[in-house]
């Protein structure tokens, strides 16, 4: 069974959120969905600079975390990557 405590119950949870920040975003160009089935970069997936940026605000205020638009997480890592980053500052 898996309860809140659970560190990877807390990992889906990031992860999840973290698909609807990047949707939102986009302006949803990239849905919820497409992005969890992606194992690819957000560059890779299309998401503009201004979307990173848009994104790069987010995270600051949801996740209480600094990400510089040049660190290579936003441009190179993928969802999971970005979302083990966060989980891992979160815990």
């Amino acid at each position: 069974m898996t309860t809140s405590t659970d560190p990877a119950a807390g990992f889906v949870a990031v992860r999840g959120r973290l698909a609807e920040l990047v949707s939102a975003a986009t302006d949803g160009q990239l849905t919820v969905a497409e992005l969890l089935a992606s194992e690819d970069s957000l560059t890779v997936l299309g998401v503009s600079s201004l979307a990173l940026l848009r994104l790069a605000d987010s995270l600051e205020e949801e996740f209480e975390v600094l990400i510089d638009l040049g660190d290579p997480a936003l441009h190179a890592d993928g969802l999971t990557a970005l979302a083990t980053r966060l989980h891992e500052h979160a815990g």
